[in-house]
């Protein structure tokens, strides 16, 4: 059988590599040495039965096989803490390219999950059933009520999020990407939130919330919390991207029209003359029927009429009338098209054209500028325009402000003032106000989206959720919706030989300080309690999940439980009898307890632990003194 493990050269991959070619089958190890390393698969690299691939899944990959074990995932907690945004990009995106690959090939899917679903249990042992007790602050963290996000049909309310639509986020290389939401978020909430209000910024969010903020000229952007000690009057927002949209030579007008209308043969316009004529139209156009005849007026005078009237000669319209002020377009097809704009107080741009180039783009918003636009400022009496405004002032690299006048006649008149973005604005004093009401937010893969609360628009983090329970929920429903054949696997503290020494896991802790002679370090009282598996009863659990017809979650772990502090002293036991042991203070969220119900795994696999812990500790005190030594 072919079988693909993805993070094949770390602790627990290698151990399931070395069973599995033991089996006879062929292996691709994926891995891109992020916490794998090459010595772990050593032994197999010379074998006609082994493929060594170097890669990072939250990249695509296109492979022929048969089985796909997906363990690749920074599991300890000095590296998923270290870099918490490749942690949840690996389980997201990572996620996502193994289970559409696993569509493609019709292969069998395994994710590796972990005990950490259950956060700190109120109840013990965890059952599979149990649905844990996570998030830190009883919320999690979002944006009040009145925040929007701007997604691929524009500005939207979180609250009216559909799940189809895609939301805008900023990559690595600080461009816009549009990604559907893994998850929508929606809760009461009755506490505090924290307030940035200044002339750029108008946020109210969680006190958990993540922030995009650059705390100093010589750091880089990155998500804080909103209630870090920082010096928010110094820490500078993001209110602009890059953005590279689609070049078009051509607009089709047939295809946005009607069937009845769109026989007209008149169907072709060079798109850069096309965009010109419709930002002239959005700014002051109109549409009429005089005598039966169909037409739309431009109506400009001076230079800008010598402007329009020039645009006008381009297209394929052949009836024109030019009058003194305005130009009249004779065409049934044209007004079709430019009916379903509205009228002026209910206009907009259409859709279609906000994912041209920003070359294209830039063409549009200079006729736009001709007709309503003063200097630095343009204005509209459309809130819907307005909007589209200040998402193409972001794909031409500009930042703006949306501001609300009324009329003597109360008409509302929208204002965006055009800011350059080459300075990055400060977020200014933060305000601690009481909330109570619904908050809102959404995860996607780049963790930061482009949002506004009352037409102020800055790039912000989203919510931070658990990353192997966004992998499990796109699992079932990659398995409900596309039929992939899936197997869940939720595994408990293991170790183990080729645990890396500084991996932040209690056992390693322990072993490396002791065989380096230093204290012991325990934190808390050391009452906290763990179950420990060895890796070889993992590996085998593992794979009888794999080869059964259960879909899970299955618990994968040894029940037999273990405080740290009795942890601490067999380890000083086994190697250094006279270490000292210290205690430091416990880290907030570390669970008091975790101890899996394996009964689901007796009774489904077959499966139980055989190594103690006795066992298995000298055998991984052996590892680790040949590795130090």
């Amino acid at each position: 059988m072919r079988i693909l493990v993805t993070g094949g050269a770390g602790f627990v991959g290698s151990h399931l590599v070395d069973r599995l070619m033991e089996a006879g089958h062929e292996v691709l190890c994926l891995d891109n040495f992020y916490t794998g390393n090459k010595r772990n698969i050593l032994k197999w690299l010379d074998n006609p039965y082994f493929e060594l691939i170097r890669h990072d899944i939250t990249e695509p990959i296109r492979l022929e096989v048969d089985r796909i074990y997906h363990l690749a995932c920074p599991a300890s907690p000095v590296h998923y803490q270290s870099n918490p945004v490749k942690t949840v990009k690996t389980n997201v995106m990572g996620t996502m390219n193994m289970l559409g690959l696993a569509k493609r090939v019709k292969a069998r899917f395994l994710l590796a999950s972990t005990s950490e679903v259950y956060g700190d249990p109120d109840v013990h042992p965890q059952t599979e059933d149990y649905r844990g007790h996570v998030n830190p602050i009883g919320i999690r963290s979002c944006f009040s009520a009145d925040t929007e996000v701007l997604t691929s049909e524009g500005w939207k309310y979180f609250h009216a999020q559909s799940g189809k639509e895609e939301i805008a986020t900023l990559n690595e290389k600080r461009a816009i990407e549009y990604h559907l939401p893994v998850e929508i978020i929606s809760q009461r909430y009755r506490g505090k939130v924290i307030h940035f209000q200044n002339h750029d910024c108008d946020l109210l969010v969680t006190p958990n919330h993540k922030m995009y903020a650059k705390s100093s000229k010589d750091t880089k952007f990155e998500p804080i919390r909103a209630d870090a000690p920082l010096q928010w009057e110094a820490a500078q927002m993001l209110k602009v991207a890059d953005y590279l949209g689609e070049e078009r030579e051509w607009f089709d007008l047939s295809v946005h029209l009607p069937q009845q209308a769109s026989r007209v043969s008149r169907n072709r316009i060079k798109m850069d003359d096309w965009v010109e004529f419709l930002g002239y139209y959005i700014a002051e156009g109109t549409i009429g029927i005089q005598e039966g005849k169909y037409q739309a007026i431009l109506a400009e005078a001076g230079e800008k009429y010598e402007q329009i009237k020039a645009c006008v000669a381009r297209l394929p319209f052949p009836n024109v009338k030019l009058g003194k002020q305005e130009i009249s377009i004779y065409s049934q097809q044209l007004y079709s098209y430019l009916e379903k704009l509205g009228p002026s107080e209910e206009r907009y741009i259409p859709r279609e054209m906000m994912c041209l180039s920003s070359r294209q783009l830039s063409i549009l918003w200079a006729a736009l500028m001709q007709g309503e636009g003063t200097g630095d400022r343009y204005e509209c009496k459309s809130g819907r325009l307005i909007s589209d405004v200040q998402e193409l002032l972001l794909k031409l690299g500009y930042a703006g402000n949306i501001e609300v006048q009324e009329t003597q006649s109360q008409e509302k008149v929208y204002q965006i003032q055009v800011q350059d973005g080459r300075e990055n604005p400060r977020y200014g004093k933060q305000a601690v106000s009481e909330y109570d009401g619904f908050v809102y937010c959404v995860n996607v893969p780049n963790h930061v989206i482009f949002v506004r609360r009352n037409g102020k628009a800055l790039f912000c983090g989203n919510c931070y959720d658990e990353g192997k329970r966004i992998a499990e929920t796109l699992s079932f429903d990659y398995h409900r919706q596309n039929n992939v054949d899936i197997r869940v696997v939720r595994i408990f503290n293991t170790y183990g030989p080729r645990m890396l020494e500084n991996d932040g896991r209690v056992v390693s802790n322990f072993i490396a300080q002791a065989l380096k002679g230093i204290p012991l370090t325990v934190y808390g009282d050391g009452s906290q309690t763990r179950s420990f598996c060895y890796v070889s009863d993992l590996v085998e659990g593992i794979i009888r999940l794999m080869n059964e017809s259960h879909v899970g979650p299955v618990n994968i772990g040894n029940p037999d439980e273990y405080s740290i502090l009795e942890l601490a002293h067999k380890i000083q036991a086994m190697i250094n009898p006279e270490a000292e042991i210290i205690f430091k203070p416990l880290p907030i969220d570390d669970p008091r307890q975790r101890q899996p119900d394996i009964t689901r795994a007796k009774r489904w696999l077959g499966w139980e632990p055989t190594i103690p812990l006795a066992e298995g500790l000298k055998r991984t005190i052996d590892d680790f003194r040949d590795r130090l030594s």
